[in-house]
């Protein structure tokens, strides 16, 4: 089918085996806009599959692999495939598995790749060293819209953050709920979105 531009397989255990038909089947599609395989029981070899996919793809602009046990091997292969991508604005990694190590993987896709505009990391035990390696990769990105709820971050992380978020000019949306970012560093975000030109949206709900 030439003319597909949307497929969704969330929710269905289609596993490797299927993402592999599925990747395979898609390798001459070249409308496809938005790919989501959310909770479909894949692994770093479903993802493996994924990238190939990115490789031959270049109008894919939404991916969402969300409640994937890709862990880190498999952030690391996406990441090398979205460095030579031009078309991805959106990606969503959330409950994923994902530690420090996915992080720098994803710092690695903020700084290489032009295009990627909202990032969705919701649920990964990142921690401070974490968001640390993303915070510095944002001074010259294209993020509009980040993500990182539930994240393991405390005040350390938000310390950083919010430095970044005073010198960055794209983030127009920021999510930071249920992190142990104390007052403190709530504080610290917020000042920094005030003088901050471009974001609309901050969220620390806890």
């Amino acid at each position: 089918n030439h003319t597909l531009q949307v497929l969704s397989m969330s929710n269905n255990p289609i596993s490797d085996v299927g993402m592999a038909l599925i990747s395979e089947a898609l390798n001459h599609n070249t409308f496809l806009t938005d790919l989501r395989v959310v909770k479909c029981g894949l692994s770093v070899k479903g993802v493996v599959y994924i990238s190939q996919l990115l490789n031959v793809n270049h109008t894919l602009q939404v991916l969402d692999m969300s409640d994937n046990p890709i862990n880190d091997d498999g952030m690391a292969v996406i990441s090398e495939a979205l460095k030579h991508n031009t078309s991805l604005t959106e990606l969503s990694v959330m409950r994923c598995e994902l530690s420090v190590k996915g992080a720098i993987s994803i710092s690695e896709v903020i700084m290489g790749n032009s295009s990627l505009e909202e990032l969705w990391m919701f649920g990964n035990e990142i921690g401070d060293d974490g968001i640390c390696a993303i915070a510095g990769a944002l001074v010259n990105s294209k993020i509009s819209e980040l993500n990182v709820s539930c994240c393991g971050i405390t005040l350390t992380g938000a310390r950083v953050l919010a430095a970044a978020l005073s010198s960055n000019r794209t983030i127009r949306e920021l999510h930071l709920w249920n992190n142990l970012i104390t007052v403190e560093g709530a504080l610290l975000i917020v000042k920094a979105a005030v003088h901050n030109t471009v974001c609309q949206v901050v969220e620390l709900e806890r």
